[in-house]
């Protein structure tokens, strides 16, 4: 029994001090974990024997503690919180014990987890003991090589990627057993998990397949779970689940909760969608798990809340996504799409299942996410019962004749029965047992699904009969050691964790990422990392505009004491819906059909169209001013085809700008205005203003630029204090400076003096000088004030063809052309020929610019801009490559640093991860995921290129970057989408490009480091690209206002990811129409980066470092209730309210629920 030891501790913990709390804590869950399964009197002395040597430990603490009663106050109070209760249960054949865990029926974040070899579980109190670490420059070195047995980047080195035919399983290795060992083993477990994979859009829209196929699936799982016994279902897209919920009736609902509360059915991940993991931005990730995990708390109760995370679809996978997963209290996951090198590899050391840690991670890290990588091509049936998909084929009982559906492999299933059971039940053990081999604990499940499986009852029915029999004999053969049964995820790592406990055994833990996936051969699937950059963009923008409105809307109803009117929160709401949705591994990876990624474009314009609305109510809250007019943002989208354009400001008008940002900002401002004369009336934090011409592309004038009548550019410096609100009236001025025009062709350019340019030239600011060449008009070098170091950038344009004479392989595969999916150059980039370009320099006091034109064929539009104290070179390009046919287009830098075989890419613009090039590997293996950002450096200089969307990206020569900038393919890549990729637009990319001087560290610390990270000023460069002051049109405000949100802004480490008001449950009464309301509750997310120290250039304003790195909610809403740390999706709430200030640790994404 635990009892008398839990309560010698209990005691002890009211005598001692800090170390012990945790330690003793520890050894209780332990001593719980450990007395969780009673499997026979050996289990029971060994018990007796860790009792004994607890109580030693126990007893060795107690005199080592030191008495300090004010310390853990709170902490006891937090430990009385964790209620643990045992429920024991008999089975009839193996007459185990079995544990639930009733703290995972507590609504609160300290929940226990029985995991097996550790205790999974949200640690509020490790959180509060961990201590504050103020020197954020020595955390760098702490945080950057990962304490894991299996390393990744370290594995590629060894691994030989030689693609060797494997028999039967082609990709792997033969796989045998012994009959007779085998009956000596711990029996097989075997879990079929019945699942339905559901793509939100892909070759039909999202609303074509619910009414098509997935509102079938989910009325037949209503159905068939209450009247077949013993049948369970798995589920995963809340987007479409929240679609069906709407059109049920209330008995269907509650048997659909009755059902999760029994185990047949399961929520797994439980996000809006199965997220993408190379292109979606760690804040839209959390989008949309936020958007299904408050909808199930909402609608479907604590017995539906996701413990198991399902992502078998996404094309490679990200330590993102674990990250935000732990935080969010999930502890188990399953992955599929994984390179078929690095699955044989895995498997040859039973590692397919493991503790997948951060790159930041130390032993014992409560992040750490237990992983199970599916061994096999892909999750159909064929490829998961074992290593022969002709044998598996045969029991996928919906390709029996009425099915509609037929196997690959020309042998048909047959029904099972008497006469064929044995011989059938035989075929499938044996695949059963050799899938087991691959794996450490004879615990193996076997997923029962496709793509939009179980939507007619033919399948429910012949699965479940067909299967059911074939249990029936397997487990009646004792020779065989087996018992399989239909199951649940949970089911599935229950069983693990017990066989895991009676073993003693530990999986090994890994760490890094699964980028870049192939499937087969030298098919690796790197172009989807920049198919469709049309849309990419667009992603990125409604991502902005929604976190915008998020804050404004939380802050302006704080204000309005949550009486803000519930159709603004529902426009809100949508437009969180419509970024979610795009999130989809088939959306914003640009891997749909041409009409179904329309769909997705005019989703995402309705949704910034709220997003406006939004901002709007929020503003006229926030501002204070009686406005019956409107506020709009100062850019408008005609459709979801083409590029924004700016709208025009008129003397007299207001520009309403926010700064979305937590800390203070100095940036330069631009908008279009109808007057020469324009400027901002005066004020204390104006500083500089500057007008200027407003330069165009346009490709029906003979130079394709063009100056736009009666439109200038005015452009004024502002200090913005942190997420503040600032109303400045446009007037008649002579203040404004006008700009400086210079050309190196003739071009008539009224109200302005022009001259020409002859040889190279160059953009200075005071703080870098960059040199542009005087042929190209690209940006040549460019050189920091610090050290003089001038870094080459040498930047030019590139392009790949497509692969045209299919390679053959020696292992008879055919192979495919290039698609959305697939990279397959035809060999090395070629340079595109240079041309004497057309550029425009405007040289103002407050902008310096180059418009250039480099390419009149591929109609490119390059803005190079810097401003007044800043330190880094934004580039602003517009492409269009309609007029080429199998052409891959890319944007080189070759630089003078001496970065060798290494290069560094973000993840998700979560973190930044270490990345080889290697010969081994062909050219398209060594381009990775660009989400936000790139770097390369030397023991001196880094050149980072921060990127406001997603893109492919590599560095194949050392000194090197090249980003991959739009794709235009003629063909199907033969991965299901049955069509090239031919619907390209003209398309804008924002980049920032900054150079650094570096102070050296040791070359054997570097050598260590598997993960990288950014400097204060390279950090504050890419949160402001993705996240640039909001600006909006107003006619109401007839003077300067200012609203200040936060008293103080946050220590420069921190970032606010969101201020996201949560959503009360939805109304569906009527059919047709649904209300959600806003609670007066509010989820503050935020990330604490790890600044990279070693940068020689520092914040233009430092104040932010004098903060702490903690959040007192106090600051932000004066009017607070109450706020406490939850999980990261709100699913579990910490009972303790009184804490008035929260440490963030570093790395961490932390969340803090207001209530007002």
């Amino acid at each position: 029994m635990t009892i008398p030891i839990f309560s010698r501790v209990h005691g002890m913990i009211r005598r001692n001090g800090y170390l012990l709390i945790c330690l003793a804590a520890f050894l209780i869950f332990s001593l719980y974990l450990y007395n969780g399964i009673d499997t026979g009197n050996d289990i029971v002395v060994r018990r007796q024997e860790y009792i004994e040597q607890l109580k030693k430990k126990v007893e060795k603490l107690e005199d080592i503690a030191n008495n300090n009663e004010k310390q853990i106050d709170q902490l006891e109070t937090d430990i009385k919180t964790v209620k643990i209760e045992r429920e024991r249960e008999l089975k009839s054949q193996s007459a185990v014990e079995k544990v639930e865990d009733k703290a995972a029926e507590v609504d609160v974040a300290d929940e226990v987890v029985v995991r097996g070899d550790r205790l999974a579980h949200i640690n509020q109190i490790h959180q509060r003991t961990t201590p504050s670490l103020k020197n954020t420059c020595g955390l760098r070195a702490n945080l950057s090589k990962p304490d894991s047995s299996l390393q990744m980047l370290d594995l590629y080195d060894v691994w030989k990627f030689d693609n060797p035919d494997g028999g039967v399983w082609k990709q792997g290795f033969p796989i045998t057993y012994d009959e007779e060992a085998v009956k000596k083993e711990d029996r097989l477990e075997i879990v079929i998990i019945p699942h339905s994979h559901c793509d939100p859009g892909w070759i039909q829209t999202f609303e074509g397949y619910y009414e098509k196929q997935t509102k079938f699936i989910l009325d037949g799982m209503a159905k068939h779970l209450e009247i077949k016994d013993g049948l369970k279902f798995i589920y995963a897209e809340m987007s479409f689940f929240e679609m069906w919920w709407k059109e049920q009736n209330e008995a269907t609902r509650e048997k659909v909760k009755k059902y999760l509360e029994d185990g047949k059915f399961e929520i797994v991940t439980g996000g809006w969608v199965m997220s993408d993991e190379a292109n979606a931005h760690y804040h839209s990730m959390i989008v949309e798990l936020f958007e299904g995990h408050e909808w199930i708390k909402n609608h479907l109760g604590k017995a539906a809340i996701p413990k198991s995370h399902w992502s078998i679809d996404p094309f490679g996978l990200s330590p993102s996504m674990p990250h935000l997963l732990t935080s969010s209290n999930i502890t188990n996951a399953v992955i599929q799409r994984v390179h078929y090198s690095v699955k044989r590899e895995l498997a040859l050391k039973k590692n397919l299942e493991f503790y997948w840690r951060q790159l930041s991670g130390k032993s014992s890290q409560r992040e750490d996410l237990r992983t199970h990588i599916m061994p096999f091509y892909s999750y159909d049936v064929p490829h998961t019962c074992g290593p022969e998909p002709s044998i598996c084929c045969q029991f996928d009982f919906r390709r029996l004749p009425k099915g509609g559906k037929s196997c690959d492999w020309g042998i048909p299933p047959r029904e099972i029965d008497s006469n064929n059971v044995a011989e059938r039940a035989k075929m499938l053990y044996d695949q059963y047992r050799k899938k087991a081999q691959l794996y450490k604990n004879n615990v193996i499940f076997a997923p029962l699904g496709d793509d939009f499986r179980y939507d007619i009852d033919f399948e429910w029915d012949s699965q479940y009969s067909n299967y059911k029999q074939l249990f029936e004999y397997m487990n009646s053969q004792k020779d065989w050691n087996v018992h399989a049964q239909f199951g649940t995820l949970k089911d599935y790592f229950e069983k693990l964790d017990k066989r895991l406990i009676e073993n003693g055994k530990k999986l090994e833990t890994l760490s890094g990422d699964f980028f870049t996936y192939a499937d087969r051969d030298d098919h690796y699937w790197s172009g989807y990392f920049t198919s469709r950059p049309f849309y990419k963009q667009l992603d990125r923008v409604l991502q902005h505009y929604l976190r915008s409105a998020e804050i404004a809307f939380s802050l302006a109803n704080i204000e309005e004491g949550g009486m803000m009117e519930k159709p603004i929160f529902e426009k809100l709401q949508r437009a969180r819906r419509a970024l979610a949705l795009f999130q989809h591994h088939d959306g914003v990876t640009g891997t749909a059909k041409d009409h179904v990624v329309l769909d997705y474009g005019r989703k995402m314009i309705d949704a910034l169209n709220d997003c406006e609305d939004v901002l709007s109510e929020s503003f006229i809250v926030l501002l204070g001013i009686d406005n019956t007019n409107k506020m709009i943002v100062d850019e408008t989208r005609v459709n979801e085809n083409v590029l924004p354009e700016k709208r025009v400001y008129t003397i007299g008008q207001n520009v309403v700008i926010f700064n979305t940002l937590s800390r203070q900002r100095s940036e330069p401002i631009c908008i279009h205005v109808d007057s020469l004369d324009a400027g901002i009336e005066a004020d204390q934090d104006i500083a500089n203003q500057q007008i200027a011409p407003v330069i165009q592309f346009d490709e029906n004038v003979p130079n394709l630029l063009k100056i736009k009548k009666d439109t200038f550019e005015l452009c004024f410096s502002a200090k913005l204090g942190p997420m503040s609100t600032v109303a400045y009236r446009i007037v008649k001025s002579t203040n404004t400076k006008k700009a400086k025009i210079s050309t190196n062709f003739e071009i008539s350019i009224d109200n302005f003096d022009r001259r020409k340019i002859s040889g190279e030239f160059n953009l200075d600011n005071g703080k870098i000088n960059v040199v542009f060449d005087e042929n190209s008009g690209m940006a040549k070098s460019i050189t920091h004030q610090i050290d003089k170091k001038t870094i080459n950038l040498n930047s030019q344009f590139i392009h790949y063809g497509a692969r045209k004479n299919r390679k053959h392989f020696s292992n008879g595969n055919e192979d495919n052309p290039a698609g959305a999916y697939l990279f397959l150059p035809n060999g090395e980039a070629k340079i595109i020929e240079q041309q004497q370009s057309k550029y425009v320099v405007i040289d103002g006091n407050v902008v310096k610019k180059v418009l250039n034109i480099p390419n009149s064929e591929l109609k490119v539009l390059q803005t190079f801009s810097i401003y007044d104290k800043l330190d880094y070179l934004d580039l602003d390009q517009e492409i269009d490559i309609r007029a080429r046919d199998d052409f891959e287009f890319a944007l080189r830098f070759s630089s003078n640093i001496e970065s060798g075989d290494t290069f560094y890419t973000d993840l998700n613009g979560l973190q930044m991860i270490k990345r080889k090039r290697r010969s081994k590997l062909p050219l398209q293996a060594n381009y990775y995921p660009m989400s936000a950002g790139v770097f390369i450096e030397d023991d001196s200089s880094r050149l980072s290129i921060h990127s406001a969307q997603a893109l492919g990206v590599s560095s194949l020569k050392s000194g090197e970057i090249e980003i991959m900038l739009d794709r235009r393919l003629n063909s199907d890549d033969n991965r299901g989408l049955q069509q090239g990729v031919k619907d390209n637009k003209r398309t804008i990319g924002h980049f920032r490009i900054l150079s650094e001087p570096m102070s050296s560290s040791t070359s054997t610390e570097k050598e260590k480091e598997r993960v990288g990270y950014h400097s204060s000023v390279s950090q504050f460069a890419t949160w402001s690209l993705h996240y640039p002051i909001v600006k909006m049109i107003s006619d109401g405000t007839p003077k300067p206002v200012v609203s200040k949100n936060f008293d103080e802004e946050l220590n420069c480490d921190l970032h606010v990811v969101t201020f996201r008001s949560l959503a009360g449950k939805t109304s569906y009464e009527k059919q047709d129409e649904q209300s959600t309301a806003a609670e007066k509750k509010s989820a503050l997310i935020v990330h604490r980066i790890v600044p990279d120290c070693r940068s020689r250039i520092t914040l233009e304003d430092q104040g932010c470092q004098s903060r702490d790195h903690s959040i007192s909610p106090l600051e932000i809403v004066p009017t607070l209730k109450s706020a406490k740390q939850t999980s990261l999706t709100n699913l579990y709430e910490n009972s303790d309210s009184s804490k008035t200030k929260f440490e963030i640790q570093p790395n961490e994404v932390s969340n803090i629920l207001v209530a007002w």
